[in-house]
């Protein structure tokens, strides 16, 4: 027996323990890819978001440039501001007066 041991695994035992560590190997490596949350599907799906909500941030941020250009029109522009009210609102300054013409 101790004669054995000090010869190392034989053939067949070597070929045994060959398949189970590519067995073990095998399913390692099927659990990255698939398992639930961690795997190469869950990753795609979070790079997809990232991209989508990367756009999403490009576009509200040139939406915040176009606001701050109309608030500061709107501080320096008088005749802007007016026709915005005029618009917008339907406000009126004093003594003006709206008529409404009618087609027949």
């Amino acid at each position: 027996m101790i004669n054995r041991r000090s010869q190392g695994l034989n053939k067949r035992e070597k070929k045994v323990l060959n398949r189970v560590i590519l067995g073990v190997v095998v399913l390692s490596l099927l659990f990255l890819l698939f398992a639930p949350g961690r795997g190469v599907f869950p990753y795609r799906g979070l790079k997809k978001e990232v991209q989508r909500l990367n756009t999403e941030n490009k576009t509200l941020q040139q939406q915040n440039v176009e606001l701050a250009q109309e608030i500061e029109r709107l501080k320096h522009d008088e005749a802007y501001f007016e026709q915005l009210a005029r618009d917008k609102f339907g406000l009126l300054k004093k003594n003006e007066e709206v008529y409404e013409l009618r087609k027949k």
